[in-house]
C-alpha cells in the first residue's frame, strides 16, 4: 500500500494524525469526491464487514441528534480493510466543560435501543464477555498477566479485580443498545464554546449496555475536580455492574499502561490501590490515559487508541511509501 496506490483509488494522502503514545494512526485525506477525510487501516480484510454491519446502527444514532461521523468509503485493498472516517468540527480536550458532559450522558442515553448484533472483543455476549475479561483476560485488550508479573501493587489489583469478576453474574449486565467501548476523551470532539460537536472512532463499537461507556468517560475525568460519578450515579445504575464496570477500566487501563511506559508506571505507581477497585474512584487521577499529560489534539480526529485497546488498526504499517 502506498501514495500511488491510494491515489488510483482517488484518494490523495495528506498528513499523518498525531500518533499519540502507540504507533496506531490515521491520515487526513481527500476522498474520490473532494470531500475531506480521515483514512485508516485494518491488515484484517473482515473489519469490512464489522463496518457493514456497524454502519446502519451509526445512522441510528445521528437520527437520535449524536455527532456521528458518517464513514462514506469503506474498501478491501489488498487483504486489507481501507476506512474513510467523515471529517467533524472541534478538537478534544482533556476536561470538558459541564455542558459538554451533560451532552455526553445525553448521548449515552441515546445509545439505548440500539440495534448492533456485533459481539465484544473476545466474540461473548456482552454479560458473559464482562465476567470473562475480569477473571480471565481478554489477550491484547484487557490483560491480566502485566499485573500479574508488574510488581505487588499492580497484584493486588489484580486480585481485586478478579474477586469482583468471581461474584458477578453475567445476567446481571444488560444488552440493550450500542457500546462505543472506549469513551475516552480523545475520542470526543468540542467546539471553540466548549460543546460537543463529535463521537469519534467507532469501529470497535458493539452490542451491550451504553452506561458501560458512561463509566468509561466518568473514569477518564477523575481528577478533574468534576462531579462525574454523582452523574453516573444519578441515571440508577446497581451498584454491583458500577463496581464491575470500574474494575473493567481499572484493568484494561494498568495493564496498558504498564505494557508501554513500563518505566514510567513503576516509578509513578499509576495502579489504582486494591481496596479502590470496584468502587468508586477517588479524585486522585486514574491510570493511563489520563495519568499523560494535557493535550489538545486539534483537528486530530482520528488520534490512536491504546495498543490493542480495539483491535490491529495502524496506518499503512507505520509509514506510507512514495
Amino acid at each position: 500500500m502506498n501514495r500511488a496506490r491510494l491515489r488510483e483509488l482517488g484518494f490523495d494522502l495528506g498528513v499523518r494524525a498525531e500518533a499519540g503514545v502507540s504507533d496506531e494512526g490515521a491520515w487526513f485525506a481527500t476522498a474520490p469526491d473532494g470531500a475531506p477525510v480521515v483514512l485508516k487501516w485494518f491488515p484484517d480484510e473482515t473489519v469490512a464487514d464489522r463496518y457493514a454491519v456497524l454502519i446502519p446502527g451509526l445512522d441510528e444514532l445521528r437520527s437520535r441528534g449524536v455527532p456521528v461521523p458518517e464513514y462514506p468509503h469503506v474498501l478491501v485493498v489488498e487483504g486489507w480493510t481501507l476506512s474513510a472516517q467523515q471529517v467533524l468540527p472541534g478538537a478534544s480536550v482533556r476536561n470538558p466543560s459541564p455542558v459538554m458532559v451533560e451532552q455526553v450522558v445525553e448521548c449515552v442515553a441515546a445509545m439505548a435501543g440500539v440495534a448492533c448484533p456485533l459481539p465484544a472483543p473476545d466474540l461473548h455476549p456482552w454479560g458473559a464477555s464482562v465476567v470473562h475479561t475480569l477473571t480471565v483476560d481478554v489477550d491484547g485488550w484487557a490483560m491480566h498477566e502485566p499485573l500479574r508479573t508488574g510488581d505487588r501493587r499492580s497484584a493486588a489489583v489484580l486480585d481485586r479485580v478478579e474477586a469482583v469478576g468471581a461474584d458477578a453474574d453475567p445476567a446481571w449486565f444488560p444488552t440493550d443498545g450500542v457500546v462505543h467501548l472506549d469513551l475516552h476523551t480523545d475520542n470526543l470532539l468540542a467546539g471553540d464554546d466548549g460543546t460537543l460537536t463529535g463521537i469519534i472512532d467507532w469501529e470497535g463499537a458493539c452490542a451491550g449496555d451504553p452506561r458501560f461507556d458512561l463509566v468509561r468517560f466518568a473514569y477518564d475525568l477523575d481528577g478533574h475536580d468534576q462531579p462525574v460519578w454523582d452523574v453516573v450515579e444519578a441515571t440508577g445504575i446497581e451498584p454491583r455492574v458500577l463496581r464491575a464496570y470500574v474494575a473493567h477500566h481499572a484493568l484494561r487501563c494498568t495493564s496498558w499502561q504498564i505494557t508501554t511506559t513500563p518505566t514510567t508506571c513503576r516509578a509513578s505507581s499509576t495502579a489504582p490501590s486494591a481496596s479502590s477497585i470496584g468502587t468508586r474512584p477517588r479524585r486522585q487521577g486514574p491510570p493511563a490515559p489520563t495519568s499523560r499529560a494535557p493535550r489538545r489534539r486539534g483537528r486530530d480526529q482520528a488520534g490512536p487508541d491504546p495498543p490493542g485497546e480495539r483491535g490491529a488498526a495502524r496506518g499503512l504499517d507505520g509509514g506510507v511509501e512514495d
